[in-house]
């Protein structure tokens, strides 16, 4: 990506720092110009992110809406004498008596609540089992599935609606009287939450299956990579890593250290915050830490310069990163290849021995690192309004991608010749795929996947195979190194 310079329609005079630092990044002059995303795109992108791992939210805010129905249906009822009469109400959803009414939403009542209890007993066995067959760190993913949520939330929605409707329901003499439009809302309610228990089924039973799990992985991978890449053209990044070492230089010479407040994991960083106020306040900023990388109290977390920005630096820093109990996989590319390897382990480990998920593993490790060896080289630079470098960030390099998405499944399977074969495939797929530059990374792969396999005195025609396999993807490196492979 060239090196561009960001304009801005004002002229910036010299703000009072702490005024600055409290306005929103949108607000703030030139903020416009890079913050294309709406404030409401990012408020629901904000919510769904803080709403997600949390399974009570959904459920309850399903039951107010079930309240809410009641209520709605109630008035009608008061409003409308007779809504059957006028169409209001189907003829097929009246009740002929009140104890009929009665019995029917019993019946409703019981069968919604039964439905509940077995919704929610199969969730907690669908974490429990992805928790001991594919890794605990993946168990967010399920508590996550929208499908679970909502499918929680309406069945909670039925029974409340069919409890407050039959408490509604008069059966004694003179007094008898069943309130008919929510009677009917009751009836419908009660239908749509035993269709959502089919989908719910199916999808419980599509969502445990490993490979499934894995393409899902993979894919929030691959949709994490181009919010970053997004992300990098909004906010403008240098090409130049000469321009971003000098920046460095001036930074470790005189810059000021700003330490983190609280222990966690680097969960995200809001750049439009940071290099918005960097152009602000007119200092140069240097992230030391990167999302997944863990942090503790006092330890350096930013490095900034002038030293007198010190203030309002560390003010914006502790609002701009996102310090959490976990790595999620918002930022942290790391962390989605190592949900995937950590399938691929379990999958190969003595007790499983389920040598076809871990090659599916590696094919969807390789698929992913394919597109991240054609990104262009991240300098970590990202540009000011002036066109200088205000803000370095740590990147992870793609010789650490090969390295986290092969070494520890390479050591795990080095006894498997089928692995070991599948793995110098991959990794042959690898070479043909990805950016010349980048290809020491699978060739120090390459060398090591053989040395492995070797060293477990494999018998003679799985050596041979291996030895094959090998020769062929030192052949494919070499070529595309001289630039002299064939498509």
């Amino acid at each position: 990506m060239s090196r561009r310079t960001r304009h801005v329609g004002q002229t910036l005079g010299v703000p009072d720092p702490v005024d600055v630092a409290r306005r929103p990044a949108a607000s703030r002059p030139g903020g416009r110009s890079r913050f294309r995303r709406s404030r409401v795109g990012v408020w629901f992108w904000e919510l769904g992110y803080r709403v997600g791992p949390n399974l009570w939210v959904i459920p309850f805010a399903c039951a107010a809406g079930g309240i809410a129905l009641y209520a709605v249906t109630r008035r009608l009822d008061r409003l409308v004498e007779d809504p059957a009469g006028i169409g209001v109400v189907p003829e097929f959803l009246v009740a002929r008596s009140p104890a009929d009414a009665a019995l029917v939403l019993s019946a409703l009542l019981a069968a919604l609540a039964t439905a509940l209890a077995l919704v929610f007993s199969t969730s907690v066995l669908t974490f429990s089992l992805a928790t001991s067959q594919l890794g605990p760190r993946l168990i967010r993913r399920f508590i996550e599935d929208p499908v679970t949520q909502f499918s929680l939330g309406t069945l909670l929605a039925g029974v409340v609606v069919c409890a407050l409707t039959l408490a509604s329901i008069r059966t004694g003499a003179g007094t008898a009287g069943v309130p008919e439009v929510s009677y009917a809302a009751s009836i419908l309610l009660a239908l749509g939450c035993f269709f959502v228990i089919v989908l719910y089924v199916h999808r419980v039973a599509t969502s445990i299956q490993a490979p499934q799990v894995v393409a899902s992985v993979v894919a929030d991978l691959n949709r994490t990579v181009t919010e970053l890449d997004l992300e990098h053209r909004r906010v403008g990044r240098s090409d130049d890593p000469q321009e971003v070492e000098r920046c460095l230089v001036g930074l470790r010479a005189d810059g000021s250290d700003l330490l983190a407040r609280r222990d966690g994991f680097v969960q995200a960083l809001d750049l439009d915050r940071l290099i918005g106020m960097a152009d602000d306040c007119g200092f140069r900023l240097e992230m030391l830490r990167r999302p997944g990388q863990f942090v503790v109290t006092g330890q350096p977390l930013a490095r900034v310069t002038p030293a007198s920005a010190h203030g309002v630096a560390d003010r914006v820093v502790a609002e701009a990163v996102e310090i959490g109990a976990s790595r999620t996989r918002v930022q942290d590319i790391e962390f989605a290849l190592y949900q995937v390897v950590e399938i691929g382990l379990r999958a190969l480990s003595p007790a499983v021995n389920d040598t076809f998920t871990g090659m599916t593993c590696l094919d969807w490790l390789t698929a992913a690192l394919c597109r991240l060896g054609q990104l262009p080289l991240d300098t970590g630079g990202v540009l000011g309004q002036d066109g200088s470098v205000r803000l370095v960030e740590r990147t992870v390099p793609f010789e650490r991608m090969v390295k986290a998405s092969y070494d520890m499944i390479r050591q795990a399977g080095a006894g498997n010749p089928a692995v070991v074969i599948r793995l110098l495939d991959d990794l042959t797929t690898l070479a043909r795929q990805i950016d010349p530059g980048r290809l020491d990374a699978v060739a120090v792969q390459v060398d090591a996947v053989l040395d492995g396999a070797l060293a477990r005195a494999p018998v003679a025609s799985d050596a041979a195979a291996i030895e094959q396999r090998h020769e062929q993807a030192c052949s494919v490196i070499a070529q595309r190194r001289t630039g002299t492979l064939e498509a």
